[in-house]
């Protein structure tokens, strides 16, 4: 698998210094996300649900994150969205309490208890329609690193 994914790469990456359509907007194509994170520093690997929907497995500050894809009709690469993923096991969940006054003071971020009592911070990003320029979509994934920072901060400061 991680051979094939090399020639895609590669491939994508010369076709992005050869196409100026693909080197100015990135769109919700696992490939092209891959190459564009890993382009900004990120570790970007492309794995699979058991369904067979891909995301893209990366960390940043030392806290594994998923970039999940969304609005596939046809499947990828024709997705319209990507959404930034990132859930922390805690010996100690934030209460209800805690957890809205987080949501009200931080703008960025949809957070909640997930099923396994464990605080999850999700952010998503619209790429349909033309997609985003590179850029711009590694400005988000940078506001994502500090957003999702804060929140494990916070998920894991209950734990003291």
């Amino acid at each position: 698998m991680r051979s094939r994914f090399s020639i895609v790469a590669a491939g994508l990456a010369g076709l992005a210094c050869s196409s100026p359509a693909l080197a100015q907007y990135i769109v919700a194509d696992p490939q092209i996300v891959a190459i564009v994170m890993q382009d900004a520093g990120y570790r970007a690997e492309i794995e699979y649900l058991s369904n067979g929907d891909p995301y893209i497995q990366s960390t940043s500050g030392g806290y594994p994150f998923r970039v999940f894809f969304f609005g596939c009709d046809a499947g990828p690469p024709g997705c319209d969205t990507v959404q930034f993923f990132a859930g922390f096991r805690t010996e100690n969940s934030p209460s209800l309490d805690d957890m809205n006054a987080y949501a009200r003071d931080n703008r960025w971020g949809r957070i909640y208890i997930d099923v396994e009592d464990d605080p999850v911070i999700e952010m998503d990003i619209d790429l349909e329609d033309g997609g985003m320029s590179p850029e711009l979509f590694k400005d988000n994934l940078e506001y994502w690193e500090f957003v999702m920072a804060r929140f494990a901060e916070f998920s894991f400061a209950q734990d003291q």
